[in-house]
């Protein structure tokens, strides 16, 4: 008889990191609920805990600006109905359960931190000097102009409490000013030009481009000179509550995923890009010091070289996410060591020619199981919504089948260290595992051999059409057979690969350097080791044909301007304080940039220099695209300073501009993928 036992941690595809200037869905689940059904707070007001508190108890509050029909469609930043998922993919991160309150003004929410109702204030808050006497803000969420929007600069009205009392004082002191209530949302002061009360106003960019758009009868009269900071606020009194809150905002501003947008070929094609969806293990995808490798990996990025396409890669925790990836078109297709099931096709998926045939395989750290009848009474342990549950569900025995939501090489290793009896797992990778453990015992394999696929959605079918194409020419042939070896075969190449795979929270050896040099320029030590590995491969005495040298390439005469001897650039502790402190002077030249935005500019000009990249936003604004945009605008103009009939107008001349861009979308990649990583071990912890 065969009896199963499901042990599934809480988890759901909304925990992972939101897209950046994008709207989330949010899924209900463990972690954050939906304001409306949150239970009344069981914490008293006057509560005013600090993030390990916040841990113990569970529950985060937060305090949200209500306007009932205006929500901004920002053209930086992102909406305040965005923020609010946002702060709930912060709660989920954490485990914790969100509970929100609603306030009518800016004034409102400040007291609500101070009174203890409320943790964090998550608004589009900008940064006064006023405020910060009363509260702490974290990093930057955007930076945002204000416009002067009306019929004419006559008689103004603001909102009281708000920023825009203060830019006026210092704008237009002596402008007659009419009353306007503190609740009024932006389209409330639209209204009250229209009709003649008030001739101007002022507001952010984003609130403004929406009253402007929507009504003939307000202008944009002026753009004020200062890009201001808009953040969420916390108490002064909540350091490590910032300090969390810093840490996930500044993670969210370089890490996003791809829309949600479920795509046909010719969209793929028309994007450039194909999104990979993918589980992390030594034989899907991985991390090699600062590369992404894995056999999956490799075999889709040959596909998409192929077709000219970059990949973006999807790292899901587990098999029913990538499930639920395909079907909200989070990503285009899945590869992950898939057979085709029954509920896998009852969900719409349509399934690949195969690429690889394999035999599920049972796993034990003692004596190997060589026949059904030595399982009797034993547990099998294997991760859930994976085809070993429907082949332990038709096989005759008297055995139990434990369904965790881990992954086969979790599984492995408890099976290893006596944690776990027996597991059923592919050939190849329990061949892989067992190589480097010899704990690991194969036994029975299981008739009949299965097919490997890869997956796409339902309708997907010029997609899949495309892949089976690929498939079919390559299968076995040269660069299949390369690759295939190189993880299957070759084992001193596997034992490099197993050497140097990033598993725990270690990314290189200087990581210790990279940390605190990272803090005090406030960058994340994960991106500058991304950065770092882009540079030198962790190589400290690199010297480039320029003569750049050290870790992160620092030119002799760049470490004269930061005080740095050259000489000692290829001692890690100085090549790394050098090259960070050199990127944190690249990002103050991108004042008026959102701060998410000022990184990518930033490793731009340390690449190419600030005058380049200068005349790449200059030169995007004349063909039309966004100049405070890097990925899709400036980017596209960087690449055309190459060419001489451009770089002959540009300031600084010719550019490698192809080298740059690719330089800033290696390291963005690489970051993601730790960032990946560690969300992953985040989660694994709890």
């Amino acid at each position: 008889m065969l009896n199963t036992v499901r042990r599934r941690p809480c988890t759901d595809a909304g925990a992972l990191i939101p897209g950046l200037l994008m709207l989330v869905i949010a899924l209900p689940g463990c972690g954050a609920s939906a304001p409306e059904e949150e239970p009344p707070s069981v914490i008293p007001a006057g509560t005013v805990d600090d993030w390990p508190a916040i841990l113990e108890r569970g529950v985060i509050r937060f305090a949200r600006r209500g306007f009932d029909e205006f929500e901004t469609l920002p053209s930086q930043g992102l909406s305040q109905e965005r923020y609010r998922f946002l702060a709930d993919q912060f709660a989920e991160r954490y485990g914790l359960r969100a509970e929100w309150v609603t306030e009518p003004t800016p004034p409102r929410l400040m007291h609500a931190l101070e009174e203890g109702r409320a943790d964090v204030a998550v608004a589009t808050l900008t940064v006064t000097e006023s405020r910060l006497q009363r509260v702490a803000f974290t990093v930057p969420l955007t930076m945002s102009r204000e416009w002067v929007v009306g019929a004419s600069e006559g008689v103004f009205g603001v909102p009281p409490g708000t920023s825009y009392e203060e830019s006026l004082e210092t704008h237009y002191p002596d402008a007659p000013r009419a009353p306007v209530a503190p609740e009024a949302d932006p389209l409330t002061v639209q209204a009250l030009i229209e009709e003649g009360v008030i001739d101007a106003t002022i507001l952010d960019e984003a609130a403004a481009r929406v009253v402007v758009r929507s009504s003939p009868e307000v202008n944009k009269l002026r753009e004020l000179p200062e890009a201001r900071r808009i953040a969420w606020a916390v108490r002064k009194e909540n350091p490590e509550l910032r300090g969390a809150l810093d840490d996930f905002l500044t993670e969210h501003h370089t890490v996003a995923d791809e829309p949600s947008e479920v795509r046909d070929w010719p969209a793929i094609r028309a994007a450039g890009q194909l999104r990979l969806l993918t589980i992390s293990s030594p034989v899907t995808h991985y991390l090699w010091r600062g590369e992404r490798l894995g056999f999956e990996y490799e075999l889709v990025r040959q596909f998409a070289e192929h077709q000219g396409l970059d990949l973006a890669v999807i790292v899901a925790r587990d098999h029913a996410e990538l499930v639920e990836g395909l079907l909200t078109g989070r990503g285009d297709l899945v590869a992950a060591g898939w057979v085709e099931t029954p509920a896998r096709a009852g969900e719409g998926l349509l399934f690949t020619r195969h690429y690889l045939e394999i035999q599920e395989t049972f796993v034990t750290g003692g004596e190997p199981v060589t026949q059904l009848a030595d399982l009797s009474g034993r547990t099998v342990t294997v991760p859930e919504a994976t085809s070993y549950l429907a082949t332990l569900g038709r096989l005759a025995g008297d055995f139990e089948v434990e369904a965790l939501g881990l992954s086969s090489h979790a599984i492995l290793e408890g099976v290893a260290e006596g944690e776990i009896d027996v597991t059923l797992v592919d050939s190849h990778r329990a061949e892989l595992a067992a190589t480097f453990e010899p704990r690991l015992n194969l036994g029975l394999a299981v008739e009949p051999a299965m097919q490997l696929v890869w997956a796409v959605g339902p309708g997907r079918d010029d997609l899949k059409r495309e892949l089976d194409a690929f498939l079919n020419a390559g299968y076995r042939g040269l660069e299949f057979n390369s690759l295939y070896n190189k993880y299957f075969v070759n084992r001193r190449r596997q034992a490099r690969q197993r050497e140097h795979r990033v598993t725990g929270d270690e990314l290189s050896r200087f990581d210790a350097l990279v940390k605190p040099v990272a803090e005090s320029e406030d960058f994340d030590w994960r991106l500058i080791v991304a950065q770092m590995y882009q540079e030198s491969g962790f190589d400290p005495n690199t010297v480039s044909f320029a003569g750049a040298r050290g870790l992160m390439q620092v030119m002799p005469r760049t470490a004269e301007e930061l005080g740095v001897d050259p000489v000692r650039l290829a001692e890690p502790e100085v090549g790394i304080d050098a090259g960070v402190r050199y990127l944190a002077w690249s990002r103050q030249r991108f004042p008026d940039l959102p701060p998410g935005e000022q990184i990518w500019f930033a490793l731009a000009a340390y690449n190419a220099g600030y005058g380049h990249v200068r005349d790449g936003r200059r030169l995007a604004r004349q063909l039309g695209m966004d100049g405070s945009l890097w990925f899709g605008n400036v980017e596209e103009a960087m690449r055309k300073l190459s060419d001489p009939e451009y770089a002959s107008r540009a300031a600084h001349g010719y550019v490698r501009g192809s080298e740059v861009t690719r330089y800033v979308s290696e390291i963005r990649s690489r970051y993601r993928a730790y960032v990946d990583h560690f969300v992953q071990l985040e989660t694994a912890d709890r």
